[in-house]
């Protein structure tokens, strides 16, 4: 299979899911996707840095209750101050990031019921970072601010 053939049957693919993610946030969280810029380096060192086996989290939780985690979610994200609006990584490859109002009641959970348990958070002016992954007994969180 050609490089274009798989880029294309990829693209189709995320475009499903893209419209999937549209609907399944609610309208009033939801404000577009982001591709307008590259994942900053400064992000992705600190994901990288964050995924070691050796890191400590700054936050763990043991839970299995999809409100509890989204509650924990929001009580890291208002001592990091990511702001009323934020970027929240996808996974897709073609449209990476998508911006969604922290304010809206139950925000976190949504997001987890539409993008997963692994959440890379950034605030709108790149310089905050959340990060939480499901590990086989709980949830840990990263944070990152002044990522200049």
């Amino acid at each position: 299979m050609g490089e274009e053939l798989r880029r294309r049957l990829l693209l189709a693919k995320e475009l499903q899911q893209k419209e999937d993610i549209e609907q399944d946030l609610p309208t009033g969280m939801f404000r577009g996707f982001v591709n307008d810029f590259q994942t900053p380096d400064r992000v992705d060192r600190s994901l990288s840095r964050f995924r070691r086996m050796d890191s400590q989290p700054n936050f763990s939780i043991t839970t299995e209750s999809l409100m509890e985690l989204g509650d924990w979610i929001e009580s890291i994200e208002r001592g990091s101050s990511l702001g009323e609006e934020s970027l929240c990584k996808t996974g897709l490859q073609n449209f990476p990031w998508l911006k969604y109002s922290c304010r809206r009641p139950a925000w976190a959970e949504a997001l987890l019921r539409t993008i997963g348990r692994d959440l890379v958070l950034l605030s709108a002016d790149r310089k905050t970072m959340l990060v939480v992954f499901e590990e086989e007994y709980e949830y840990i969180a990263f944070t990152a601010s002044d990522l200049t």
